[in-house]
């Protein structure tokens, strides 16, 4: 259907009859071809959601650009029980604590204590704790109906961005420290500037490539995150059990 929309579209320009189809003429598709207009209107609104992030993320891409990394979704829940669930997971998975709570966003940073750098350093496991790299981690709600809610995850990767910076900035240094002697005692004067071009370009290349590996590590953190709240996990057999021995065995609260 996205092929077929996306065609009719084109024939569309090309007759100077608009640029888009309209929300009543997609439900009328979805219809004829059996998909719930619930569904319909609730990937209309990720879709919209969606675009200018996604253009966001394309342009922030280079080095240079918006280190800030984001993600959004239509979820079923009411945003009070979203933002919640979302904020146990975040402190409990990602080494997070909240630092600003308001009635529809929560803003959140990486633990601070030795133990805690230390658990994130090692990391046993292999979480990666990508959005503890983010100097501010914000999370938004957003009611879409009575049972939906529009959740926004944002992430400020400018500190972690300015430390890639550094290491083509030191190794142009090297190279400048290098260039001296071979400009002094070589015939050829001009050598010397090859040592700090070269040793800056291989700099800027690694940099460049680390940040885009955590630029779409912190991405796809993101989008865990909202197929966890989409997909809850089941609790195992053996948790079951527990929980209901629990519930057998204690009085309640």
């Amino acid at each position: 259907m996205a092929r077929a929309m996306e065609l009719h579209v084109r024939r569309d320009d090309a007759a100077d009859a608009g640029d888009q189809l309209s929300e009543a003429r997609v439900l009328d598709i979805a219809r004829e071809v059996g998909i719930s207009p619930d569904a319909v209107r609730q990937a209309i609104a990720e879709e919209r959601a969606r675009e200018p992030l996604a253009l966001a993320q394309r342009e922030s891409d280079a080095m240079l650009g918006d280190p800030a990394v984001s993600a959004a979704r239509v979820l079923p829940g009411s945003p009070a029980e979203l933002l919640g669930r979302l904020e146990a997971v975040l402190t409990r998975d990602e080494s997070l604590t909240v630092i600003r709570r308001y009635a529809d966003r929560i803003t959140l940073e990486a633990r601070s204590g030795l133990l805690n750098q230390v658990a994130r350093a090692v990391d046993f496991g292999g979480k990666g704790y990508y959005l503890s790299r983010a100097s501010e981690v914000v999370v938004s709600v957003g009611a879409v109906d009575a049972r939906r809610t529009h959740v926004a995850i944002a992430a400020d990767l400018g500190r972690a961005r300015t430390k890639q910076l550094a290491t083509p900035i030191w190794l142009f240094v090297i190279g400048v420290l290098a260039a001296v002697p071979i400009a002094v005692l070589t015939l050829y004067p001009w050598l010397g500037a090859v040592p700090p071009l070269v040793l800056g370009w291989i700099g800027w290349q690694v940099a460049r490539g680390a940040w885009r590996s955590l630029r779409r590590q912190t991405a796809v953190t993101m989008e865990r995150l909202l197929d966890k709240l989409e997909y809850p996990d089941k609790p195992s057999p053996a948790q079951q059990l527990l929980d209901g021995i629990s519930r057998t065995l204690l009085p309640p609260k």
